[in-house]
C-alpha cells in the first residue's frame, strides 16, 4: 500500500517533562509509579560540588578537573557540565537510607547536545554514563549485594527530569548516584533524593482500560454477555483505582480483567490470524535471516527472527541510517484479508531503536528513540486503482521505545466486504535520518479478533468450506475414473473401478446436495478437529471416510496396476532402441536380443487379454527382468575386432619431470603434461597443483589417482580418420563440491577448437559460459541442480574422503561422426543415465585436457582416474532409426516419462522419451 496514505494520520508529539521533587507528588520511574510523602532527605543544587566525590582523576583528585558548575542564566538554576569525555571518570554522590525498608526516589535532570557522534543515553554499557547503584560493601564500585536501580534514558537538547526508586528489601545498603564518562556538552542539575511509597501505576490501568473498551465498543454486544463474564463490573472497578491507588490491588484486577477478555474473545470473536503460529509473531523456535514473510506477514523491510527473540525488522548494523540507508522507508509487517462487514480489533506491539555507536548486537538497555508507529487498517482498492487518503479506515500513531514495547489497538467497523489490509509500520523521525548507527523495529503479540454480520462466524464458515473441500476432491476422482476407465491406454482394473464409481457417485451426488445451513448444522465446535482423518472431523471426515478416500484409492491402484503392465513396453521399448543404436551395430548378439524381445512381446499380448492378479503383475515384472538382463548381455557382443583402443591412461606409472622441467604421466599411446604438479602437498594453498595421490603425514595415499589442481593436465591423442565410425571417451571421476568453483575436461581439436567438454560447479550446478555442450542444462521446471544431480555425485569431505567408491561418477562421452552427433552417459551410485543426442562439429580431437579453477582449497578438490578413448566400428548412418513419430505433446498424466536408457525423467524432459509404451518426440 502507498505510504502517503498514512502519512495523512502522522501528527507528531513531543513530551518533555522537567520538575522538583515535591511532598505528595506523584512520579514515574522504570520501576512503577510512586508518590512523594516526604521532604527531601539529600539534595545538590550543584552551586558546588562539595558533596561528590571523584572518580579515578588522571589528573590529581580534584573535581574541577572533570567537572565545571554554572548558574544558567534566566533560570537561576546551578549545573554541573562535563569536562573530559574519558571513561570510568567523574564524580559520585553517597546515600545511605536511614530506613533500609524504605522507598526512596532519586530525581534529577539532565540535558545534552544533540549529535550523533555525542553518547545520548544516561547509561552507555562502556562508561556508565549515570550509574545509580547500591551494595552492602559501603564503597564505590562494591560487589556485594549489589542494586541496581536505573535502565537507559535518553538525553535530548533540552533539561528532562530523570526519576528512578530505590526500593528497600532490609538489606542495609549504601548507594551511590555516579556520573562517569560523560561528554563535554553534557549537563547535570537538581539532585533530590525523597521518600515515597508505591502506588497504582496509571499507564498499566490506562491500557487495559483503552483495551476492554475497544473490545466493548467495537460491536453492540447484548448485555448478557458482558454481564456473564462480568465485563462491565471490572471494567468500572478499573477506572475507580486513582492517583493513590494500589499497585497490588491494580495487579490482581489486570490479571482478572486478561482473562476476562480472553474469555470473551473465544467466545464472541473470529481469531482472524489462526492457521499459522507465526502470525501472532511470539518467541521464534526457528532462525530465519532476512525473510520476506513471518507466516502470512509480509515484511515491510526484511525480517530477521532468531531463536529465542521476537521477529525483528530491519536488523540492519552500525555504519548505516536507519532502514539500510532509506531513512525515509518504514519497516514492518502487514497482512491482507477478505472481511466482511462487521466489527474488527487490530492489536500488536512494538519498539524501535538505534544501535548504540560501535556496538555489534542489540540488547535490553540499547538504543535510542528514533522512530514512530502507526498501526492501520486500510481497505485496499481494485487492481489498477490508485488508492486515497479514504481509503484508509483507521490509524493509531505513538512514538516507539527502544526497550519496552509501545501497545497499538486499532478497533473499526467495516461498512463493506472486501479486501483489507492491515499491519504495522515505523518510520524514524526527522531528526535521526542521518544517522548512522543501525536500525531496528521489534514487533510482537499480533491479533486481530473481528465479529462479522454474517449469519455464522468464521469457525463455522471454515468448517463448512473444508467440508465442501473433501465433496469437491471427491467429485474430481470420480471424473478421474471416468477418464481412466474410458481410456485405451489401460487395460486392467477397469471393472473394479467401475464398481467403486458406482457405489461412490451417489453418496457425493447426496453430499453435494447439502445447503449452508445443512452441513453447519452438523457442527460442533466442543469437538471439532480439522482434517479429514480426524475422527472428530464431523462431517469433513464422514465425507473423506465413506467417499473420498475410497475413490482416491480406487484410482491409484488402477494406475499402478497399469503402470506395471505398461512397464513392459517400456522396456521393449528400451530394447528396440539399444538394437538401432550405431555403437552396437557389430555386436553378435542382436538375434539372441531380438528374441527376448519377441518373447517379452508374447507376454505382453498374454497380459493385455488377461485382468490383474498379483500372479499376472509378477509375470511382467518377470518378463521385465529377463529383458533387461538380455539388454545388459547384449551390449557385451562388441566383438574385440570392432573396438580399436585410441588412448588409455590410470597413473600408476607415476610422474617425472620433462626437458621443459614440467611434469608429466606415460600411458599407452599417450603422455599426460601438467602445467602444474607437485609431488608433494604444498605449503601455500593458493598454488593447488597437480598432484597423484595426497601426502598424509609422510604416507602416500592413493598413489594411482590424479588429484585435480588448478590449471590444465593435456594428453595426447593420435590423430585418427574416423570415418562414420564412433569415439567413445571414457574417464572416473570424484567430484568435491566447492562453492563458485568449476572442474571438468576438454577435447581439443588441432586448432584448440573444443570439439566436446564439461566445465561447471557440482556444488550448485551451474556451467561455464558456453560450456552446457550436452544440453544437460535443462528447464525442466527445476533448478539446475536437480539436473546436474542427475548425471553426477559429490560431496564436500576433504582429502583422500572424497575419492570412494559412493562417490564414482563413471562419464562416458560417444560421439557419432557417421551422424555428426554426440551424447553423454553417466553412471553413478544412483543409477545410469544418458543425455539426449545433439550435434557436434565433427571435428578430430588431438587433445584431451583436465582443467579446473581451484584456487584456495588445498584440502577439498576433485580426483581423476582411468581416462580410455576407444574407435568403435559402426555401419551405415540414419539420424532417425529408433524413432517412429515426431509430436509435441500437451497431454499431462501420472504416467513415468522414460529416456531410451530406461531411466525415470520429468514431465517438461526435452527429445525421445517413451510414455504409455508409446515413444515419441518432445519438443
Amino acid at each position: 500500500m502507498k505510504k502517503r496514505i498514512l502519512l495523512a494520520f502522522m501528527a507528531m508529539c513531543v513530551t518533555v517533562s522537567g520538575f522538583a521533587l515535591e511532598k505528595d507528588q506523584f512520579v514515574y520511574t522504570p520501576q512503577g509509579r510512586f508518590q512523594v510523602y516526604g521532604d527531601n532527605v539529600a539534595s545538590s543544587d550543584f552551586s558546588n560540588l562539595n558533596d561528590w566525590t571523584v572518580v579515578s582523576a588522571t589528573e590529581g583528585q580534584m573535581l574541577d578537573a572533570i567537572f565545571t558548575t554554572a548558574q544558567e542564566e534566566g533560570t537561576g538554576m546551578w549545573y554541573a557540565q562535563s569536562l573530559v569525555s574519558t571513561a570510568g571518570e567523574g564524580m559520585y554522590f553517597k546515600f545511605e537510607p536511614s530506613d533500609a525498608t524504605a522507598t526512596y526516589v532519586v530525581s534529577f535532570k539532565m540535558k545534552g547536545a544533540f549529535a550523533e557522534t555525542t553518547r545520548v543515553k544516561t547509561v552507555a554499557l562502556s562508561t556508565d554514563l549515570v550509574l545509580v547503584q547500591g551494595n552492602t560493601d559501603g564503597v564505590y564500585g562494591g560487589t556485594t549485594d549489589v542494586v541496581t536501580a536505573n535502565t537507559a534514558e535518553e538525553l535530548t537538547e533540552d533539561w528532562q527530569t530523570f526519576n528512578y526508586a530505590i526500593q528497600g528489601d532490609g538489606t542495609a545498603r549504601t548507594y551511590f548516584i555516579s556520573f562517569t564518562g560523560m561528554a563535554a556538552t553534557a549537563q547535570i542539575a537538581d539532585l533530590q533524593i525523597a521518600p515515597a511509597y508505591q502506588v497504582a501505576d496509571l499507564r498499566q490501568r490506562d491500557a487495559m482500560i483503552e483495551k476492554m473498551e475497544a473490545y466493548k465498543n467495537v460491536y453492540s454486544w447484548d448485555q448478557s454477555i458482558l454481564d456473564d463474564l462480568g465485563y462491565d463490573e471490572n471494567l468500572e472497578a478499573l477506572k475507580a483505582i486513582g492517583d493513590g491507588g494500589n499497585q497490588a490491588e491494580l495487579d490482581e484486577l489486570l490479571t482478572t480483567c486478561q482473562e476476562i477478555i480472553a474469555d470473551f474473545l473465544k467466545a464472541n470473536m473470529d481469531d482472524y490470524l489462526a492457521g499459522d503460529t507465526k502470525n501472532y509473531l511470539g518467541i521464534g523456535t526457528t532462525k530465519i535471516q532476512k525473510a520476506s514473510a513471518f507466516g502470512d506477514w509480509t515484511c515491510v523491510d526484511r525480517g530477521f527472527w532468531s531463536v529465542g527473540a521476537y521477529p525483528d525488522l530491519g536488523h540492519y548494523q552500525q555504519t548505516s541510517s536507519w532502514a539500510n540507508g532509506n531513512p525515509t522507508n518504514p519497516m514492518g509487517v502487514t497482512m491482507q484479508k477478505e472481511l466482511s462487514a462487521g466489527s474488527y480489533v487490530f492489536a500488536i506491539e512494538a519498539n524501535a531503536a538505534f544501535r548504540e555507536n560501535k556496538k555489534q548486537s542489540w540488547d535490553v538497555d540499547d538504543g535510542m528513540k528514533p522512530a514512530y508507529g502507526v498501526a492501520y487498517i486500510i481497505k485496499v482498492p481494485a487492481e489498477g486503482v490508485e488508492p486515497t487518503a479514504a481509503d484508509t479506515i483507521m490509524a493509531v500513531i505513538k512514538d516507539l521505545e527502544p526497550v519496552n514495547f509501545t501497545p497499538f489497538i486499532v478497533p473499526v467497523k467495516v461498512a463493506e466486504d472486501g479486501k483489507y489490509e492491515f499491519g504495522f509500520k515505523a518510520y524514524c523521525k526527522e531528526a535521526y535520518q542521518s544517522f548512522k548507527l543501525g536500525s531496528v523495529t521489534y514487533v510482537k503479540d499480533a491479533s486481530f479478533w473481528g465479529k462479522n454480520d454474517n449469519k455464522y462466524n468464521q469457525a463455522e464458515l471454515a468448517y463448512e468450506a473444508a467440508v465442501r473441500t473433501q465433496i469437491t476432491t471427491g467429485r474430481e476422482n470420480l471424473t478421474t475414473a471416468t477418464t481412466n476407465i474410458a481410456s485405451e491406454d489401460y487395460f486392467w482394473g477397469k471393472a473394479d473401478l467401475q464398481a467403486c464409481v458406482d457405489t461412490i457417485a451417489p453418496r457425493i451426488e447426496a453430499y453435494e446436495a447439502m445447503s449452508q445451513d445443512d452441513i453447519i448444522a452438523t457442527y460442533d465446535a466442543g469437538v471439532y478437529q480439522a482434517g479429514p482423518t480426524n475422527e472428530n472431523g464431523l462431517l469433513e471426515h464422514e465425507v473423506y471416510d465413506l467417499a473420498t478416500k475410497h475413490i482416491i484409492a480406487a484410482n491409484k491402484k488402477f494406475t499402478a496396476v497399469n503402470d506395471t503392465l505398461n512397464s513392459i513396453q517400456t522396456v521393449i521399448d528400451v530394447a528396440n532402441a539399444t538394437l538401432k543404436e550405431r555403437i552396437y551395430d557389430a555386436a553378435t548378439g542382436k538375434a539372441d536380443l531380438q528374441t527376448a524381445i519377441d518373447a517379452a512381446k508374447a507376454v505382453q499380448t498374454q497380459m493385455k487379454a488377461a485382468q490383474y492378479s498379483v500372479e499376472n503383475a509378477a509375470a511382467v515384472v518377470a518378463a521385465n527382468k529377463t529383458l533387461n538382463e538380455a539388454i545388459a548381455t547384449f551390449k557385451t557382443t562388441i566383438p574385440a575386432s570392432a573396438i580399436t583402443e585410441i588412448i588409455s591412461i590410470d597413473f600408476e606409472n607415476g610422474a617425472t619431470p620433462n626437458a621443459e622441467q614440467l611434469y608429466e604421466t606415460t600411458g599407452t599411446n599417450t603422455v599426460m603434461t601438467y602445467s602444474t604438479f607437485s609431488e608433494t602437498t604444498p605449503s601455500e594453498a593458493a598454488q593447488l597443483p597437480f598432484e597423484l595421490g595426497i601426502d598424509s603425514n609422510g604416507e602416500k595415499l592413493l598413489p594411482g589417482v590424479l588429484r585435480v589442481g588448478n590449471g590444465t593436465a593435456d594428453a595426447t591423442i593420435p590423430a585418427q580418420d574416423y570415418g562414420t565410425n564412433i569415439l567413445k571417451v571414457s574417464m572416473d571421476w570424484w567430484f568435491v563440491r566447492l562453492t563458485g568453483k568449476n572442474v571438468g575436461f576438454d577435447l581439443l581439436d588441432e586448432n584448440s577448437e573444443r570439439v566436446a567438454g564439461l566445465y561447471f560447479s557440482p556444488y550448485d550446478g551451474t556451467f561455464a559460459s558456453g560450456y552446457d555442450d550436452f544440453a544437460l542444462d535443462a528447464n525442466d521446471g527445476n533448478n539446475n541442480n536437480n539436473v546436474i544431480n542427475n548425471f553426477f555425485v559429490g560431496n564436500t569431505t576433504g582429502d583422500a574422503g572424497s575419492c570412494a567408491d559412493n562417490n564414482l561418477t563413471h562419464m562416458e562421452v560417444i560421439l557419432d561422426y557417421g551422424e555428426k552427433s554426440m551424447y553423454l552417459v553417466s553412471t553413478t551410485p544412483n543409477g545410469t543415465i544418458s543425455s539426449n543426442k545433439v550435434a557436434f562439429n565433427g571435428l578430430v580431437p588431438v587433445k584431451f585436457s583436465v582443467k579446473c579453477n581451484y584456487t584456495n582449497y588445498n584440502g577439498r578438490r576433485c580426483w581423476f582416474d582411468n581416462l580410455k578413448l576407444e574407435q568403435i566400428t559402426a555401419g551405415p548412418t540414419d539420424p532417425f532409426s529408433g524413432i517412429e513419430g515426431i509430436k509435441t505433446t500437451t497431454k499431462v498424466n501420472d504416467n513415468a516419462i522414460y529416456n531410451l536408457a530406461g531411466q525415470k525423467v520429468g514431465k517438461d524432459y526435452k527429445g525421445l522419451v517413451i510414455k504409455n509404451g508409446k515413444k515419441f518426440v518432445i519438443k
